[in-house]
């Protein structure tokens, strides 16, 4: 388990240490010369360091704020494989907060990510392995930003609690599988196993018995399969079954959903590309107390990206099911926004915003109260050299659970970032943006 430090000191040597343990996992992997030519592999480091200040770091309400301030430290490792069959990369990653006025809040977090692709000649076979051990300011609100999130994909599992200090550990699974079974009509399945759980559960109660909300450890389980027929090589409708259950640590309570969509992706010109999803699920929630609680939920969801020489626009509207640390299914209604704007050569801003509305998938019996969610953020930031450049950026987040006062802060941060230039994955020129790949 990654600790919190009481001095820079400390918080440099644990991010030097994690850096070293990783070695042990990803190391061998480029010393095996049978697994693919040296010339395939590519070493992808970035570092940031930088100063912080928040004003209701915690996102508390009026008389419960705290300010925090201090310096920020996040390093990643990144080696990949690329190959014309086949992909691989592992990610450690050392994330560090030090706040001189708030020692209980900084942390250490430490992240892993895993990430392959194999094709051939009609098929393809994937997936993903993440874990993440973190604070729970990290993990329960969203940041404004959702850069490299694909059109359509929620983010799901936070909770919005954050007054109390708590750390969640989160592993993750997403194997994906394709095969073609002519030109035009494909087979597309995809999975996805989570387990979270918390340093210490969480339960909020008001009036000593009526739950409030909570933050709890869970498992979910989800898979997704269907058929994509292309109309041509600009739009397709993949029609899919889902189905999941989700397992809340240390209740009685599990929820099953079961579901359909209709999914229509159009790529119209190499600028523009969109989609539009609608579905069914039905929710069935046993419970010791009610018995079975049953409900039917419409999911569905559209969005449009625009990518031109030098800016890039996306808006997406999303309606979907999906687990949470409340310890029940959760109803995620959310609204994003996102600009990149080249300003010049080396300077470009990113403007971005999301509203994020959850509620009760079956009911408030089952102890999830609703919330509302707002996050804006605006970042410049400008390319000195090749390999460094410099950052600003300012966080608005507003937050509002049902019954209770609402809550706001304000952060900014400025750092430096240093990251070499990588044959395979450069450092985005925004002066020239590739079309049909959102940032």
């Amino acid at each position: 388990m990654l600790l919190s430090f009481r001095n820079p000191r400390a918080a440099v040597r644990a991010a030097l240490a994690g850096a070293t343990l990783a070695w042990p996992i990803w190391g061998p992997v480029v010393l095996i010369p049978n697994l693919a030519h040296a010339g395939n592999w590519e070493f992808d480091p970035r570092v940031e360091v930088g100063a912080q200040y928040d004003d209701n770091y915690r996102l508390g309400p009026s008389g419960q704020k705290v300010d925090a301030y201090g310096t920020i430290a996040d390093l990643s490792f990144t080696e990949k494989l690329v190959d014309p069959r086949y992909e691989f990369d592992i990610s450690p990653r050392v994330h560090n907060t030090f706040l001189p006025n708030d020692h209980e809040d900084q942390s250490t977090d430490g992240y892993l990510g895993l990430n392959g692709t194999y094709r051939g000649q009609k098929w393809t076979l994937g997936g993903v392995l993440t874990y993440a051990n973190e604070t729970v300011i990290s993990s329960e609100l969203l940041s404004a930003n959702f850069g490299g999130q694909p059109l359509g994909q929620t983010t799901g599992e936070e909770t919005g609690l954050v007054s109390f200090h708590n750390r969640r550990q989160l592993e993750r699974f997403l194997p994906n599988f394709s095969y073609d079974f002519t030109p035009r009509l494909h087979l597309r399945s995809e999975g996805q196993y989570e387990n979270a759980s918390f340093s210490r559960n969480i339960l909020v109660t008001q009036a000593g018995t009526n739950l409030l909300i909570a933050q709890e450890g869970f498992k979910d389980y989800y898979v997704k399969g269907g058929l994509q027929y292309d109309f041509s090589q600009r739009y397709d409708l993949v029609s899919s079954l889902t189905g999941a259950k989700f397992l809340p640590n240390g209740r009685d309570t599990t929820t099953e959903r079961y579901g359909v969509e209709e999914t229509f992706e159009a790529r119209p010109t190499q600028i523009m590309q969109w989609y539009a999803r609608l579905g069914v699920n039905e929710v069935h929630a046993h419970t010791m107390v009610d018995g079975n609680i049953d409900k039917t939920l419409v999911v569905g969801g559209a969005g449009v990206s625009w990518t031109y020489q030098l800016s890039q626009y996306t808006a997406d509207f999303i309606r979907d099911l999906s687990a949470s640390a409340g310890g029940a299914v959760v109803q995620h209604d959310e609204a994003r926004g996102r600009v990149v704007k080249a300003l010049t050569p080396r300077l470009y801003a990113v403007l971005a915003a999301r509203y994020v509305r959850v509620r009760g998938a079956s009911q408030t019996i089952l102890g999830i109260v609703g919330s509302d969610y707002t996050a804006a953020s605006g970042a410049l930031q400008y390319q000195v050299t090749r390999n460094y450049r410099v950052q600003g950026e300012y966080d608005f987040t507003w937050q509002r659970f049902q019954g209770n006062p609402s809550s706001r802060s304000n952060s900014i941060i400025v750092s430096v970032i240093w990251q070499p230039l990588s044959k395979f994955n450069p450092i985005p020129d925004y002066n020239r943006l590739q079309p049909d790949r959102p940032q």
